[in-house]
């Protein structure tokens, strides 16, 4: 599903009023409302979703962007409204810095993975600092809906083969862990399996003949985990090309490697990843 599938133009305020989290979500509450998906929905019913989610944890996600959701039953589909605010909203955040950069969800339950991967997205849209500078910049509400249709369709195309690869990808900096898990969940990637793979020196100083080394050992990388999911031949450059925009070109040594190999044989249905 495509962020521009869930925010119409009207829903996008380029220049936020509110100063604190209780006046913010009662403002992107009034902008989810000019959808008309949420047109019987009172704004009480859509203030509590907002409010009872944000009990479990901030959606201050640090960076100044804040990204406050919730599930309300009997919706037909996911509704989402864009604000900006010029001088910054005191949010309670995790890194402690005001908000900036607001996109707010609402789903009903029955929707849960596509609200994953559409969330995934928009975490990783508002980590593109030449996005979140176009909402500083931006004059309308139809610029940004358009830059962000433009970004939703201008990836690699991808051309089904049915044609079935095992792909296994090396992670090996955890500075890209999270980024790479939203990247996951946003293709559709949430079965995929995630192995610890640290290479045979992160272990070497629990062998008692190697004890000694222990420093020269730790010294050294250690981190490594390796995702690994079913793919259909047709996506794997698509796919490896969003991996590339979150960790930097592959060929670079220390970025990580992607390796796939031939499925001989499968019984059942593997998920398939969705662009």
């Amino acid at each position: 599903m495509k962020l521009t599938d869930a925010v119409t133009v009207k829903s996008i305020e380029v220049n936020l009023r509110a100063r604190n989290k209780e006046d913010l979500f009662t403002e992107m509450v009034a902008l989810l409302k000019r959808n008309p998906a949420l047109e019987d929905v009172d704004e009480s019913t859509v203030l509590k979703a907002l409010n009872e989610r944000e009990k479990t944890a901030t959606t201050g996600v640090g960076k100044e962007v804040g990204i406050p959701h919730g599930k309300i039953m009997g919706l037909s589909g996911i509704v989402a409204a864009i604000g900006v605010s010029k001088r910054g909203i005191e949010y309670d955040s995790v890194d402690g810095l005001p908000v900036r950069f607001v996109v707010a969800m609402v789903a009903p339950p029955e929707e849960a993975r596509n609200y994953l991967r559409v969330l995934a997205k928009v975490a990783r849209l508002l980590s593109d600092p030449s996005f979140t500078e176009l909402l500083v910049t931006a004059s309308s509400p139809a610029e940004i809906h358009d830059r962000i249709r433009t970004m939703e369709t201008a990836a690699t195309a991808v051309t089904t083969t049915e044609e079935q690869r095992m792909l296994l990808f090396e992670l090996r900096d955890p500075d890209y862990f999270d980024a790479v898990v939203e990247y996951f969940t946003e293709v559709g990637g949430t079965s995929a399996t995630v192995l610890d793979a640290r290479n045979v020196e992160g272990f070497l100083t629990k062998v008692p003949l190697f004890s000694d080394f222990s420093r020269v050992f730790t010294e050294g990388q250690t981190f490594g985990h390796i995702f690994l999911l079913s793919i259909d031949k047709g996506a794997v450059e698509r796919f490896v090309a969003g991996l590339e925009e979150i960790v930097g070109d592959l060929a670079e040594e220390g970025r990580g490697i992607v390796v796939t190999f031939p499925l001989d044989y499968v019984k059942g249905m593997p998920s398939k990843l969705e662009f």
